[in-house]
């Protein structure tokens, strides 16, 4: 990581400043995808189990073909990847994104495919996309929704349960004001007026007024990544873990919980690691699903757990109480 990107901000710009409070579909596509290409060792710990169900799920054929196209045009080592890829519409959904990724205008495909030339040699087909082509860039929205379909929405739960309590931790800060929020942002520094974080190549983005969207990713993992055209509108997507758990920590906070709510119930509580329907949480617990519903019932009751129907199913998760009651992960 040999450069520094400098987010430079105006009185203005704070007036505008947005904390996103999920994760955003299409970068997490493209972000799972690096995560995919990395090798493990130079993965953070909570995103291994991830990668390894991705790998076995990648002897689905479509689904290689998929992942190739994609890292074709943006790799896990790349300075820059064309910001087509990730459209602003991607704020309200993955179809939003899609139908924006589908009618991106020529010009703007010409543009951005010979910026990415710059940086690295591109293979033969990408001067099909680069020309305008229609079916080769419906190719690439329909890659983007199958990684995204069978690699991504699968653990999606686990995404906005790692999104959620990176969070809570800066709920505190975003009491204190904008700069504070800042300050607490994983790989930040903030030297008024500028926000700075380690980065592939030397960059200054110029908020000029506009303020800055910026997202939490469960996959981004080594730096934030920034919109790169400074006249697209500014996004910013950085990483949410704050590294592995301590397990002496985790222990004595398990055995506090115990005494404190009776051990059926802390099991109960610390294994809604994600969003979790009644059967399956007793499941993985080990418990009779009756007595895991009666403590979900007492639970939900003190605020510590949400349920939520999806469809024919129920799904409970951590409120913020009950994530802030666990400590941190």
């Amino acid at each position: 990581m040999g450069g520094v990107l400098r987010i430079h901000f105006s009185d203005r710009d704070f007036r505008h400043v947005r904390f996103a409070r999920s994760a955003d579909p299409v970068w997490e596509a493209f972000l799972g995808l690096h995560v995919l290409t990395t090798p493990l060792a130079r993965l953070p710990r909570r995103l291994h189990p991830w990668r390894r169900r991705a790998v076995e799920r990648l002897q689905d054929g479509g689904l290689r073909a998929a992942s190739r196209l994609l890292a074709d045009l943006a790799p896990a080592d790349a300075a820059y990847f064309p910001d087509f890829l990730t459209p602003a519409e991607s704020e309200e959904g993955m179809a939003a994104a899609l139908r924006a990724l589908r009618g991106t205008p020529g010009t703007r495909l010409d543009k951005e495919m010979r910026e990415a030339a710059r940086y690295r040699a591109l293979p033969g087909w990408t001067r099909r996309l680069a020309s305008g082509d229609r079916l080769v860039l419906d190719q690439v929205a329909d890659a983007v929704l199958h990684f995204h379909t069978r690699l991504v929405a699968p653990d999606w739960s686990e995404v906005e349960a790692a999104v959620a309590t990176g969070w809570d931790r800066r709920a505190d800060a975003l009491e204190r004001g904008t700069v504070a929020t800042l300050e607490s942002l994983p790989s930040f520094t903030w030297r008024d007026p500028v926000l700075s974080a380690p980065y592939p190549v030397d960059a200054d983005l110029h908020l000029r007024g506009r303020g800055v969207r910026l997202v939490p990713s469960f996959f981004c993992h080594t730096a934030p990544i920034a919109i790169a055209d400074p006249g697209l509108p500014p996004v910013v997507v950085y990483p949410v873990g704050d590294g592995p758990p301590d397990p002496r920590g985790a222990a004595g906070r398990a055995d506090a919980l115990a005494a404190l709510m009776g051990t059926g119930r802390a099991r109960v509580l610390g294994g809604l690691t994600a969003a979790f329907t009644t059967g399956s949480l007793a499941v993985r617990l080990g418990m009779p699903a009756s007595t895991v519903s009666g403590h979900l019932k007492v639970l939900r009751d003190a605020g510590l757990v949400r349920s939520e129907r999806a469809g024919a199913h129920v799904r409970h998760r951590l409120t913020g109480r009950g994530r802030h009651l666990l400590g941190p992960p």
